[in-house]
């Protein structure tokens, strides 16, 4: 069984830089990740832009959601 370990400094900084990324200039963000850079803040940045694009559908989602049921009333 593998233990679980707390993330790297390094990794939670690019997780945190490229979530933010993702918000603010996602076509510059796009293009980083496409460099497939190897390493713990590579990794981190790729998860942070894996978690971005996960809240963004389920907010859509819930959008959608809540606009259906208004019609329904």
């Amino acid at each position: 069984m593998e233990e679980e370990q707390d993330p790297s400094p390094e990794y939670i900084k690019g997780f945190n830089q490229m979530y933010k990324l993702k918000r603010e200039m996602p076509e510059v963000a796009q293009q980083m990740l496409s460099a497939k850079a190897e390493g713990e803040r590579f990794k981190g940045m790729a998860a942070g832009a894996r978690q971005y694009e996960l809240e963004r559908i389920r907010e859509v989602s819930q959008k959608g959601r809540e606009q259906s049921r208004e019609r329904e009333i």
